[in-house]
Order: C-alpha cells, then sequence, then structure tokens
C-alpha cells in the first residue's frame, strides 16, 4: 500500500470518528453533556433549591467566584452561598437570557428575580423585590461537571433595589 492509501485510509478515519461524535443539531456530546448539567444547576440547584442535583453536576472542590472574590472552594461552601440567597429571596428565579458554549467552558447572560422576605447576608429583610443580571462564565472538567464558577453582577444595583444607599464620604 502506497502513501496515497495511508493517507486515504487515516482521512476516512478521521471523518468517520468525528462525524459519530455529532449530533442531529451539529453540537457534540461534550456539550450536551455541558449544556444539560448547566441547565440542572439553574433549573434545580437555583430555581428548585435541590442541592442533591448540585452535587451530581460539579466536582467536590469545586470553586465559586462572585465578581472577583473567591468564595467558595468546594461544595459544601457552595451550598452555604446559594443558601444566603435561598433564605433572602424564598421566592427566587433565574432565567438564562442568553448562552453559550466553547470548549469546556459555557458563559451565559442572566437575569435573577425575588423578594427579600428572608434575612439576606445578615441584613434584615426589606420585602422588597429585586432584579437583577448578570453574567455567569463556568469551566467544567474533563467529565462536563462544574469545575469553576466565575459571576459577575452589579452588586450596588441590589442593594439599592433593597432600599439601602449611598453615603458620600466626609471630606475635611
Amino acid at each position: 500500500m502506497g502513501r496515497k492509501g495511508i493517507v486515504w485510509i487515516i482521512i476516512v478515519f478521521l471523518s468517520l470518528n468525528c462525524k459519530k461524535n455529532l449530533k442531529s443539531d451539529g453540537s457534540n456530546d461534550l456539550e450536551q453533556t455541558l449544556a444539560k448539567n448547566f441547565n440542572t444547576y439553574i433549573t434545580h440547584a437555583w430555581n428548585q433549591k435541590n442541592m442533591d442535583s448540585l452535587r451530581t453536576i460539579s466536582v467536590q472542590n469545586c470553586s465559586r467566584q462572585l465578581n472577583g472574590i473567591k468564595i467558595a472552594e468546594n461544595l459544601n461552601e457552595l451550598e452555604a452561598n446559594l443558601n444566603i440567597y435561598f433564605i433572602g429571596f424564598p421566592d427566587l428565579k433565574i432565567s438564562i437570557d442568553h448562552s453559550a458554549i466553547k470548549n469546556n467552558q459555557l458563559f451565559a447572560l442572566w437575569t435573577f428575580e425575588g423578594t427579600n422576605t428572608g434575612t439576606f447576608a445578615e441584613s434584615d429583610a426589606t420585602g422588597k423585590h429585586i432584579t437583577v443580571s448578570g453574567y455567569t462564565e463556568i469551566t467544567f472538567d474533563q467529565m462536563g461537571k462544574i469545575a469553576i464558577e466565575r459571576t459577575f453582577y452589579n452588586e450596588l444595583a441590589l442593594l439599592q433595589q433593597l432600599g439601602y444607599a449611598l453615603v458620600p464620604p466626609v471630606v475635611e
């Protein structure tokens, strides 16, 4: 068998290999897993407050950053952080405005909505309804489980909707 024959076999092998991993919508198995796990994260863990579902889609040492500050370095800390929101906003709902997947990362624009009827971050309930938009970037491991979450949102807008105000500094 000559070089042309070997090259032809390699091309056929590679093309068959690539095609079998693509779905009818053009996505591959990993992208399907990432999208499914992200949907579980939002629908079940956040909106239904189901921490068991969080454990099935995350690595044990997952981390979460909010506005550039690491607030969780494992599943227990992540659950504790989510519970702050669940207690403060028992009716909270997160909706996804747009999402995209690239390699092992998912990027999403979202809207958080809820009424502050419980203690939120050691502050008494205000009874105010809030709507805040933000951006999240999630990095998944090779098995499609959540490893790193980086979330950014306008924390000042959230606090102002709760009734808090900025006090100008005293300038002497």
